[in-house]
């Protein structure tokens, strides 16, 4: 029961970084080699900052803000999972 309610309590947060994953990989996919720059800073800017926001808000101990970053990665790279399978299945 406690393993379900540690993986609802990361979905919220999943899906913020779903926002700029989609955005980064739709511009990464339709606009092609030219627009990696950009589809990089949509991604540094939109999980920096909601990665930032989370920081602040659970300010801490070290292992506190290791935990969150760990915590961040995991919902960043399914976020890209997710949006990657979004864009792919939305461009066929």
């Amino acid at each position: 029961m406690s393993i379900g309610f540690a993986v609802l309590s990361l979905v919220p947060l999943t899906l913020a970084f779903y926002i700029p994953a989609l955005l980064g990989t739709a511009t990464l996919k339709e606009r092609g080699e030219a627009y990696r720059v950009k589809a990089a800073i949509l991604f540094a800017v939109g999980f920096g900052g909601i990665t930032l926001v989370h920081l602040i808000l659970r300010s801490g101990s070290a292992v506190q803000i290791a935990t969150t970053l760990g915590v961040s990665l995991v919902q960043i790279s399914l976020a890209l999972a997710l949006a990657a399978f979004t864009v792919y299945k939305l461009a066929d």
